[in-house]
């Protein structure tokens, strides 16, 4: 029933706030019934739907069939993509975080189909991360220093090539309007390292990262100091969006991978897929697939 389910979900990736995950379970159920219609006078009887009873009734090794599927999750997340690359940002990041409530919900048919679920939730949370510090550069628009951070921060989130232009294309207009002409060149030599830039469509982004460069170049100054040092990798604090350097201490959510530094969110609800514990420790999203 829909307690056991919940244990099992909560064992394996501490879900906690099922209100969130409340419509897609329902879903899910409905997805595995049918309704008959019963005598006159009497109600409907509920039919319970199987995915291995090609052959004959499986008796107690019966399994409900599952509506979710990876063609459709796959789906969403497209659609997810066509939302960010036309600028409604609201809207891209409710797809990704359907997707993440039907993640675990979904049974994978085979490894390669249980590898990509376990891609779609990287995929989810580093778009749902990006559309959260683009929140955050429009309320900081008038902070030169968060504002020249935050654009830094939203081009380390892994995104489509076609978005990671947008988002060096808007990191470095920021950089060189702030000051921060060092930074600034960085990200117009990152900007002319995408292949993409090579196409003829990008042509006047091109010459414009051109002339940032050459101007960034001799300015060859930084105007503020930022919480940045493009030379070391790091994970993106998704709470305060600050960089978590490598030995510095952070939790994590077991199922969407988010991180935060320090220890402040542990026993927290996830900000990223918003039902999951952070800080617990457990076997990880489990989605059938052998």
């Amino acid at each position: 029933g829909a307690s056991s389910a919940m244990q099992l979900l909560h064992r394996q990736i501490a879900a906690s706030d099922f209100s969130t995950l409340k419509n897609s379970m329902v879903g899910c159920y409905l997805g595995a019934t049918v309704s008959l219609p019963g005598v006159p006078g009497s109600g409907s009887i509920v039919v319970p739907l199987m995915r291995n009873d090609a052959s004959g009734h499986p008796g107690n090794d019966s399994l409900p069939r599952t509506s979710y599927t990876l063609k459709n999750l796959v789906g969403g997340v497209r659609q997810g993509y066509r939302l960010f690359q036309t600028g409604k940002f609201n809207d891209a990041k409710a797809c990704f975080s359907d997707v993440l409530t039907q993640i675990p919900l979904t049974v994978a048919e085979n490894r390669k189909d249980a590898k990509e679920l376990v891609e779609l939730v990287e995929v989810c949370r580093e778009y749902i991360t990006a559309i959260r510090i683009k929140g955050a550069m429009s309320e900081a628009a008038a902070n030169p220093v968060r504002s020249t951070e935050l654009s830094a921060y939203f081009t380390h989130c892994n995104l489509q090539p076609v978005h990671l232009l947008l988002a060096l294309r808007s990191a470095m207009g920021t950089a060189f309007k702030n000051k921060n002409y060092i930074t600034a060149a960085s990200f117009a030599r990152r900007l002319l390292e995408l292949p993409d830039m090579r196409s003829e469509r990008n042509a006047d982004l091109r010459n414009k990262a051109t002339k940032v460069l050459q101007k960034s170049e001799q300015m060859a100054r930084n105007e503020h100091n930022l919480n940045y040092d493009e030379s070391r990798s790091f994970q993106i604090d998704c709470k305060d969006f600050v960089p978590i350097y490598a030995g510095e201490e952070c939790v994590k959510c077991s199922y969407s991978g988010s991180s935060y530094k320090g220890s402040s969110m542990k026993g927290k609800i996830d900000l990223t897929d918003s039902f999951c514990s952070v800080g617990v420790e457990t076997i990880g999203l489990v989605t059938g697939g052998k």
